[in-house]
């Protein structure tokens, strides 16, 4: 450290405690967006060295991407990991229920900003695409093979049900019309249900 940077109590706070300073980063990227988003004013928002900020993460890429599996841990459905699908229908409108929630939605907004950005810049954010696709449509699948669907069918009954939410959660972000979202998500659900009665039927 240089004698420029000096180390205040803000700083000392977050010394070995990279978790709450993880927390500190996302709550201010929630609420803020990454439009304009870099290393030395969050640094100074959250109360560390700009130095400090480089060592717990290395770098922009890095942290958002850690951001984004902060974010992500919390809304996959822990059925879905775990392959304990007992009805896929209840538990696509259950998270479809929390993923509407107002705060779910603020997260959903800062993916679509960093999912911008990746596709413009893929080789600079191959961490993040991994987690915002790759990681969904796995749990997905898993689920879909926990609830019967044929193999053949898996990785595109996945990309389908990832593709609707999201583009409904982006409608209802840009127009914020929830009876006609929501209807339209009670119709998807009603032609997915009629396919899932087909696989218990076949098995």
């Amino acid at each position: 450290m240089t004698g420029t940077e000096r180390v205040d109590g803000r700083t000392l706070r977050y010394a070995g405690r990279r978790d709450e300073l993880l927390d500190a980063v996302t709550a201010y990227v929630i609420e803020h967006g990454v439009a304009d988003l870099s290393m030395r004013p969050l640094a100074k928002v959250v109360g560390v060295s700009h130095a400090s900020l480089l060592h717990h993460f290395g770098s922009k890429e890095n942290l958002l991407a850690e951001v984004i599996e902060r974010m992500r841990s919390d809304t996959i459905p822990a059925e879905l990991t775990t392959g304990n699908v007992d009805d896929p229908i209840a538990l696509l409108r259950s998270w479809w229920s929390v993923r509407m929630a107002p705060d779910e939605l603020l997260r959903f907004r800062v993916m679509l900003e960093l999912y911008v950005q990746a596709v413009l810049k893929p080789d600079q954010n191959p961490r993040f695409l991994d987690k915002f696709i790759g990681q969904w449509l796995a749990a997905l699948e898993s689920g879909l093979r926990a609830a019967g669907c044929p193999d053949g069918e898996v990785s595109a009954n996945a990309t389908l049900i990832l593709a609707q939410i999201r583009g409904l959660s982006l409608d209802l972000l840009a127009t914020g019309d929830r009876d006609r979202v929501d209807a339209a998500f009670e119709a998807y659900v009603g032609m997915l249900a009629g396919t899932v009665a087909g696989w218990s039927g076949s098995a």
